[in-house]
């Protein structure tokens, strides 16, 4: 198969991130024999180690596949969602599972290792997985980082109360749970 062949099957089949895996079992070939071909072709760029994406990929959907499970939260969520007015030049990825920050082309993703039972509160959206906008703004207040816009986002967005009080609940921490319960007395139904 050549590079040109593999890049259109890709993209016909709407696969804008692959692991060297999934490489090695298109292309028919073993795992050494994938690497070596992926590093001659010209439009395939590598994320991190067995982790490739293509230039259809957004930085979302690559930064969430880097290490499995996680999904990107805290401000940058917010963002995606059009709930701040703030432009990260940051991408948070929230996993139970270290790993070092990378750069995406030119865009930088920082890892955040949470506990599992944290691991909640968040789906696929444009292919990336992402924090439901509750689950990130109480990912914020847990973490302590970004405390301010997520104030500011139960002030001026449409968040859930039920939704936020439950995944406040789920986090495990009692003080978290009761200054949530707080804030979320700001939210009109």
């Amino acid at each position: 198969m050549k590079t040109e062949e593999f890049n259109r099957m890709l993209q016909s089949n709407g696969i804008g991130v692959f692991t060297l895996e999934d490489a090695s079992r298109l292309i028919g070939k073993p795992k050494h024999y994938a690497t070596v071909f992926l590093r001659r072709d010209r439009i395939i760029k590598r994320a991190a180690n067995g982790v490739y994406y293509t230039p259809e990929a957004n930085n979302y959907e690559i930064a969430s596949s880097i290490v499995e499970p996680s999904y990107v939260s805290l401000i940058s969520a917010l963002r995606f969602y059009n709930i701040t007015e703030q432009i990260p030049n940051t991408i948070y990825v929230l996993s139970s599972k270290r790993h070092g920050s990378i750069n995406i082309g030119g865009v930088r993703v920082e890892f955040v290792k949470v506990k599992q039972s944290l691991m909640y509160g968040y789906k696929k959206v444009d292919g990336a997985m992402m924090a439901e906008p509750e689950k990130a703004i109480i990912d914020m207040l847990y973490l302590g980082r970004f405390e301010e816009y997520a104030e500011e986002a139960i002030d001026g967005a449409k968040i859930s109360r039920e939704k936020l009080l439950r995944f406040a609940e789920l986090a495990g921490d009692k003080s978290l749970a009761k200054r949530v319960g707080k804030l979320a007395n700001k939210i009109i139904k």
